[in-house]
């Protein structure tokens, strides 16, 4: 997965980023889920050791797409 990755949120509707800082650590690697910043609804997941963090996107007057 590409970092900022632009999600729409499958129960909300409401638009954000997804970022996987990558921890580097040999093996390891577990299924985290990917929430929505706006709602917290599971909108899937990845395998990663890294950590996973989401980012509210805000469209210019504040109103999300």
């Amino acid at each position: 997965m590409d970092n900022n990755v632009i999600y729409k949120c499958t129960a909300c509707g409401k638009s954000f980023t997804v970022t996987i800082s990558n921890a580097r650590y040999p093996g390891g690697k577990e299924r985290e889920s990917i929430n929505c910043p706006w709602c917290g609804a599971e909108n899937g997941s990845e395998v990663t050791s890294g950590i996973i963090t989401t980012q509210k996107v805000d469209t210019e007057g504040g109103v999300n797409q």
